[in-house]
Order: structure tokens, then sequence, then C-alpha cells
């Protein structure tokens, strides 16, 4: 198992857009903190919102790079040129739920809609596979239907809505989403 988890911290993808520009993706390492504190200022309060953690907050984007753990949660970065335009991660679930992994992405808003995000999810299915994971799971306020078709589009099926689980800083309630890729095939055995 070690030797998957070597090729895991290795991975690169190459590919390049249809303007020209070359994206590499790639593992979060340490040295990418300065560049993973910019993309989360650059980002809006909306867009940090639905983050479990603070993004806004920068000792805690800092504490994500300092405490680099991928086989806890493997972060999966993306660089244009030199700039972080993009952190995808996969949190891998523990105990009975060691067979899934949760997954978040986040892209900056001046670079959605240029299949980099779905670039961006390819990469992380891709590792689930080599890691052995069965299933992944995404979490999608209903009110960004755009991004539950991305999911949608990549293979993921709409597993369930849950009433009021999301609440906004300013009170509002919001249906959440579940969307599920199974990525084992169980149907036709018995």
């Amino acid at each position: 198992m070690a030797d998957i988890w070597d090729q895991v911290v290795r991975y690169r993808k190459v590919k390049t857009l249809a303007d020209g520009s070359r994206l590499l993706l790639r593992p979060l390492q340490e040295q990418d903190k300065e560049a993973l504190l910019a993309l989360f200022a650059r980002a809006s309060a909306q867009d940090l919102e639905s983050f479990r953690s603070d993004a806004a907050d920068p000792e805690v984007v800092a504490h994500w790079v300092d405490h680099l753990d991928y086989r806890r949660v493997f972060p999966l970065v993306t660089f244009l040129g030199e700039q972080l335009v993009g952190e995808a991660m996969l949190h891998f679930g523990e105990h009975y739920h060691r067979h899934l992994a949760w997954v978040r992405i986040f892209l900056d808003r001046d670079y959605r809609r240029r299949g980099i995000g779905t670039l961006m999810m390819q990469s992380l299915i891709e590792v689930a596979r080599r890691v052995g994971l069965q299933q992944l799971y995404g979490e999608i306020v209903t009110t960004q239907p755009q991004v539950i078709q991305g999911f949608l589009d990549m293979g993921f099926e709409h597993e369930v809505i849950l009433r009021d689980y999301f609440i906004t800083s300013t009170g509002e309630t919001l249906d959440m989403a579940i969307l599920v890729l199974r990525l084992v095939d169980y149907s036709g055995a018995f």
C-alpha cells in the first residue's frame, strides 16, 4: 500500500487549454502556502461561505498547509503558469467510512467555465481510484444548480436533498444536495 501513496504524492497532470494556457495539477506542497493564501484572499465571502472551515482566515489556511497528511486529506492544486487558480480535496473517511471520501472543489472566479474544474474533478476521481475508494460524495447547496449539473455531468448521482441543512452568515437556511459517485459497480453481483 505504501507504493500507492508514494505514487499519489507524486501525482502530476499537465494540460493545455484551448487558448494555449498550460495547467499543472499536483498535490499541495508546503511551498504553496503563500499561493494558497492568495487564492482564498481573492475569493468573495459568498464563495467561501460553504467551506466547513474559515478559508478567509489566513491562520486556518496556513494550518492546512503546515499539517499536510495526504492519507487524511488529499489537496490537489491547479497552477496556471505561476498562479494557483484552484484547489480541490478528497477528505477520506475513517473506520466504517474508509471506503469513501468527500469532495470539495474551489476555483478562482476568473477561471471558471473553462474546463479547469472538470480537469480537477477528473484528477480527484483518478486519485480516488488509485487509493481504492469505492464512493465519492459531494455536498452542494441547491442554489448552485450549475455546480450540481457539473457533478452530474461527471457521473455523480443525486442521492438526497437535506432540507435547511446549510445556514448562511445572514441566518438564511438552504437545502443541500448530496451527490454520490460510485467508483465500484456492484450491480449484478449476488
